[in-house]
């Protein structure tokens, strides 16, 4: 008898492409090529399907092939989706925890199991039943229909790409960037991604690879922080803990402790205006208790008497109540550790234990990062626009502060509109600067550096854009040196009005409250643009990507490309 023919799996085409997948969806950001931009469904979110059809298609063709396992050749639909789905899984969690400036998207794995299924259903026989069903088209349109929605999001608003700002976003506020500050590298990881991210837009780099490095003094708390109330006289194991970043924060300025244990002493806030309690506290032991005050004491603290202020300053350790926290940095450290504890959860006892493991960086390296779209016309006149990317990086080893409104949304926004200048058809006349400053939250140090050390002439800047909070928009914006600018502001509402970008436009004066300001104080004019409404979060643990509406954002793209066109970048 004649033997049947073998029939070969072919699972060797299945593999090749896995490892062509593993290639395109691991290989740093920026040696990645320019992707175009579509107006609905975004092309990454159709690659992302595309691959995982082709991989589907050629793992259900190779298992219907091979006749070791009966039952996989004759069900091989089920087991290659849920190994798409796996494996699509797999490439996410890879893309998060490998620093190659690429993030993990939920929308991408739904891409991937849409791609797969559809595939399936093709290759499988399925086709025959969804041609002849009634219910076929109703049901094809609405699934492109609502997969096209889910990823766009808002799609694509007056040439902004959202599912893209919000992928910028997230990349930025996720937990491998620690923050954004000088604890693990957070700001050095930031500036990578973003370095990509411009090389991939094609612009041209201020300084090589983008970078104008500087340096700075900044204390961090990279290790442990903890704080513990006992209600007993001996400090004993079970007592109430704390938890970082949700009930209290180091003060910027905190020094370090170790495992310590100190009495608390409520301050007395008749000091401030009665002379004899002022002298008994003078005369009070203070050296070893934690001090414990209110933030307006704290506030007052200066207009004491300095021999009772450097009294009170020689306290163990001291406790601030505040109402909400906020953390911020500071380049000094103080003679003890400080810590900010939310009011509402604080409870008096007889004991307070902290640890805080705080260290002061001298001279931290870091950067700023500038790139320029060459003018047709001017390329020596420049507008620029700038946006901070650095935050506040870790809060002790596990709590860090995402920023995701301040400032990843001032970059993303920065991003989308350096990706509209940097297309043939709208390069603009004038040349047109895109600056991140680092160590922004630091005390505007990194655009105070650039000013003093300016990539190109100060003197020839028309007009600087500053993008800080961005996030939201529910009620407008405001425009900080409106006052001071009147023409410019003139120009700026004429535009929203004649297009109805964001609800209004609101001027203020002078503010050192962004990176705008070291221009302003040299002569360059200067707007700072800023949201309201929304979320109220603010240098805490909780402005994260998910809290953000970016319901002004297309407008606030619209607004500023409008606005830089007006003044002399119009293509």
């Amino acid at each position: 008898m004649t033997p049947l023919p073998t029939r070969k799996p072919y699972a060797a085409l299945p593999l090749l492409w896995v490892v062509v997948m593993l290639v395109l969806t691991l290989t740093p950001a920026q040696e990645m090529p320019r992707t175009p931009e579509w107006e609905l469904l975004s092309f990454d979110t159709a690659a992302h399907a595309g691959v995982f059809a082709v991989l589907a298609a050629l793992s259900w063709f190779s298992l219907r092939r091979q006749g070791r396992w009966p039952v996989l050749a004759r069900y091989a639909a089920a087991p290659v989706l849920l190994s798409c789905v796996l494996f699509g899984a797999l490439i996410e969690v890879l893309q998060y925890v490998m620093n190659v400036g690429r993030h993990a998207e939920w929308s991408d794995l739904l891409g991937d199991s849409l791609g797969a299924a559809l595939a399936l259903l093709l290759v499988s026989g399925g086709w025959r039943w969804w041609h002849r069903s009634r219910l076929a088209a109703p049901l094809l349109v609405l699934l492109l229909l609502g997969s096209s929605l889910f990823f766009a999001h808002t799609g694509r608003a007056q040439g902004v790409e959202l599912v893209r700002a919000r992928r910028t976003i997230e990349a930025l506020a996720a937990p491998n960037m620690h923050g954004r500050g000088y604890v693990q590298q957070g700001e050095h990881r930031a500036a990578a991604y973003l370095r990509g991210r411009l090389r991939q837009l094609g612009l041209q780099p201020l300084a090589p690879d983008f970078t104008q490095p500087f340096t700075l003094d900044v204390n961090t708390f990279p290790g442990k922080l903890k704080l513990e109330v006992s209600d007993k006289p001996l400090f004993q194991p079970g007592q109430p803990t704390l938890q970082p970043g949700r009930d209290y924060i180091a003060a910027p300025n905190s020094a370090a402790t170790r495992a310590t244990f100190a009495k608390p002493l409520q301050l007395d806030s008749l000091l401030f205006s009665n002379a004899d309690t002022a002298q008994i506290w003078l005369r009070r032991e203070v050296k070893f208790h934690t001090l414990l005050l209110t933030g307006k004491q704290q506030a007052r603290l200066s207009t004491l008497p300095i021999a009772l202020q450097q009294h009170l300053d020689s306290a163990f350790a001291w406790v601030t109540l505040v109402p909400k926290l906020t953390a911020s940095l500071a380049a000094t450290q103080a003679y003890q550790p400080r810590l900010e504890v939310l009011a509402a959860r604080w409870h008096n006892g007889r004991l307070v234990h902290m640890r805080v493991d705080a260290d002061l960086k001298r001279a931290y390296p870091t950067q700023n990062l500038a790139a320029i779209v060459r003018g047709s016309a001017q390329p020596d006149s420049f507008l620029v626009v700038s946006a901070h990317y650095d935050h506040l990086g870790m809060m002790g080893k596990n709590v860090y502060f995402p920023g995701a409104n301040d400032n990843a949304s001032g970059v993303a926004l920065l991003l989308e509109l350096a990706a509209y200048y940097a297309c043939p058809e709208n390069r603009p006349a004038c040349s047109v600067v895109f600056l991140l400053f680092g160590a922004e939250e630091a005390g505007l140090v990194g655009s105070t550096y650039f000013v003093q050390h300016p990539l190109v002439p100060l003197s020839n800047i028309k007009f600087l854009v500053n993008l800080d909070l961005l996030g939201t928009g529910e009620e407008g914006a405001t425009v900080v040196n409106g006052r001071l600018l009147p023409t410019a502001f003139q120009r700026l509402t004429a535009l929203n009005d004649a297009h109805r970008y964001l609800p209004r436009l609101t001027a203020r004066g002078a503010a050192a409250n962004s990176d705008h300001y070291p221009f302003s104080q040299v002569g360059v004019p200067a707007f700072f643009l800023y949201t309201r409404g929304g979320s109220l979060a603010y240098h805490d643990i909780n402005d994260r990507p998910a809290a953000l509406s970016l319901a002004g954002f297309a407008g606030a793209y619209g607004l500023v490309r409008d606005f830089l066109n007006a003044s002399g970048a119009r293509p």
